[in-house]
């Protein structure tokens, strides 16, 4: 309904200005208006119109922001300020297998097994560990040597296990190409 009381004013400020400038006929044929010196709108209708005057005023006034905005480039200045701005700051990237970030002091490394002087693994896989967590995050895998003795073949540390694990059989290295963030 607006639409139409939107429309309708439209056109009656048009075929004013026509009427005003000489060219009634042509601009009432252009424009498919009627032209008549009866006005048969009402109050309401009134109302109306002068609310969508307003409305059209705000929007001439963005119209008029926005063309301002385009014609100074305001909005490519700022960019480029904000890039001229990092541009001279420090650099924050590190050249990584070179330089070595900051590690936090709650980072602890990879989990490994500790070694014997000889190269051989501490662990004789007799599974107490595995009996003793209590979260039941451990588990390992053993084999028979060829002397009789076994040795472990696979360990696995979930989300938890026991600290004394860590101070007799498992290290903790500095292992950086295996780490990810998932």
């Amino acid at each position: 309904m607006a639409a139409i009381f939107a429309r309708n004013s439209l056109n009656a400020l048009r075929a004013r200005h026509l009427a005003v400038s000489g060219q009634v006929l042509q601009g009432s044929q252009r424009y498919g208006l009627r032209l008549s010196s009866r006005s048969y709108g009402t109050q309401k209708d009134d109302e109306e119109r002068e609310q969508l005057a307003k409305e059209i005023s705000k929007d001439w006034s963005s119209v008029f922001e926005r063309s301002i905005n385009t014609l100074f480039l305001t909005e490519m200045v700022r960019g480029l300020m904000l890039t001229l701005k990092y541009f001279f700051e420090r650099k924050v990237t590190i050249n990584y297998p070179f330089e070595k970030g900051p590690l936090s002091p709650r980072f602890r490394g990879e989990h490994a097994l500790r070694r014997y002087p000889t190269g051989e693994e501490r662990c004789i896989a007799c599974k107490l560990c595995e009996a003793v967590c209590p979260a039941q995050a451990i588990t390992i895998e053993a084999e028979e040597r060829e002397d009789g003795s076994r040795r472990t073949t696979r360990l696995i540390l979930s989300f938890c296990f026991s600290p004394i694990i860590v101070v007799f059989f498992v290290s903790h290295e500095f292992n950086f190409e295996g780490m990810t963030l998932t």
